[in-house]
């Protein structure tokens, strides 16, 4: 081949190789108007314009199949387009091919709002009466549901409360506004009323269990009860019997009612009883729950079996409708308040007696002899006597007599020496000089012993 010749193949084969390397640039610059997003998701129309660069000295390209400008309008959740050409020269060789595509998703519609869950069970009846959550679920047919809205109610009451909530799908579009309904109350009733199931056992009080009733009203969700209650103790004057009533949400209101509660009887009373001529003296001593006092002897007045002697203000008391001899019974009955009572029993037979010092007792010094008095007696006489030797005698116009340690008796001084001593007692009526005495009293003895 000629030397010229070869030379011409040469710079046409260098040419179809510089116009392989132009296609490989130029594969490399087809765009589209929607880069570098075309793949994200699109909520609305739009358009796409391809354009293609040829590299320099190429003469130009043809497409191939695609590349087709335009509006998109259709919802796909994807849609494959694409651009392919041909690089052809002057003389429409190809030169070679390049080709891109793109990814196309679009949804312009906003998801659905299906419903929505809580976190919990209602409280009671169908109503909360805590805070609760409620969460909201939907669909979308395209795109899908990227989230929907959550939310808690916690007020107002209300028995056609409502939370709002929303779904956004993955393309951005969100729903309209759903209402989820509930009913919420989270205040108690009122507790209107309270009485006890009867009138009190003794003025304003009572001193037995009693069962209180009560009433409530709720203007929301309605009443469901107001239990009763059985009042026992403690004992009080502002005694208090507390009220609780539910509502149909289980919310429970409370309050307290006062009144008089005493079951407990008075402390029993000290009683003691003294004989005397024909009369009982009961020393009284009641405690300070006490308010009053009732005493019952038997056998009674009148030939009766027993019967009251005594009613009013706690205190001592002397029965003086009593017959020497007759063995008596005493009831202290002693009340408080509310009516309980408590009791206590002493028994005592009257008549004359001498009281102290107790028979057969050892003393150290000049004792103080006394004994009962004796109904219409003007005077008593005692007498002392030692070693049965009469060694004082006196009249004393009470009903004792303090002794001494020395005194004169039938003209000579007496002393109170050890020894063994007793004395008697008699009752005198009228003038000294009368002589008239009644039945002795009674016969006591002490002991002086030998000083130490």
């Amino acid at each position: 081949m000629p030397l010229r010749r070869t030379a011409i193949v040469l710079l046409v084969a260098l040419a179809g190789w510089s116009a392989l390397a132009a296609h490989n640039a130029a594969a490399q610059d087809i765009t589209a108007s929607c880069d570098p997003t075309c793949s994200a998701w699109r909520t609305g129309d739009f358009s796409i314009d391809w354009t293609q660069f040829p590299a320099l000295g190429v003469p130009g390209t043809r497409i191939v199949s695609g590349c087709v400008d335009g509006q998109l309008t259709t919802e796909t959740s994807g849609t494959l387009v694409w651009c392919g050409v041909e690089l052809v020269d002057a003389m429409q060789t190809v030169l070679g091919t390049a080709e891109e595509s793109r990814l196309i998703r679009l949804d312009k519609t906003a998801p659905l709002v299906t419903g929505a869950g809580v976190s919990r069970p209602p409280d009671a009846d169908g109503w909360y009466r805590t805070p609760v959550g409620v969460a909201f679920h939907g669909s979308d047919a395209t795109s899908g549901i990227q989230s929907c809205t959550s939310a808690t109610y916690a007020t107002p009451d209300s028995r056609t409360a409502s939370v709002t909530g929303t779904c956004t799908d993955v393309a951005g579009n969100t729903s309209a506004p759903s209402g989820f309904a509930l009913r919420y109350d989270s205040t108690g009733p009122n507790v209107t009323s309270g009485k006890p199931g009867r009138k009190p056992d003794h003025g304003p009080w009572y001193r037995r269990p009693v069962t209180w009733r009560f009433g409530g009203e709720d203007a929301l969700s309605g009443l469901d009860e107001c239990p009763p209650v059985v009042y026992g103790g403690p004992d009080g004057r502002a005694a208090r019997v507390i009220a609780a009533c539910r509502d149909k949400a289980g919310n429970v209101s409370t309050r307290r009612f006062s009144f008089h509660y005493d079951a407990t009887p008075p402390a029993r009373p000290t009683v003691r009883a003294v004989p005397r001529d024909r009369a009982v003296r009961l020393q009284i001593a009641a405690g300070p729950d006490a308010r009053s006092i009732a005493i019952r002897r038997a056998p009674g007045r009148g030939g009766t079996r027993d019967s009251t002697i005594y009613r009013g203000r706690p205190k001592s008391f002397t029965d003086a409708h009593a017959r020497n001899g007759t063995h008596y019974r005493y009831t202290v009955f002693a009340r408080d308040r509310a009516a309980n009572r408590s009791r206590r029993t002493v028994a005592a037979v009257p008549g004359p007696r001498l009281l102290e010092p107790p028979d057969g007792a050892v003393l150290y010094a000049a004792p103080l002899l006394r004994w009962t008095p004796v109904r219409d007696a003007d005077y008593f006489n005692v007498q002392l006597r030692r070693d049965r030797h009469k060694v004082l005698s006196r009249w004393p116009a009470r009903a004792r007599l303090q002794l001494q340690s020395s005194w004169r008796f039938e003209g000579r001084v007496r002393q109170l020496d050890p020894g063994h001593y007793t004395w008697d007692v008699w009752p005198g009526f009228g003038p000294r000089s009368a002589v008239r005495y009644g039945p002795r009293i009674g016969r006591g003895s002490f002991v002086i012993p030998e000083a130490r």
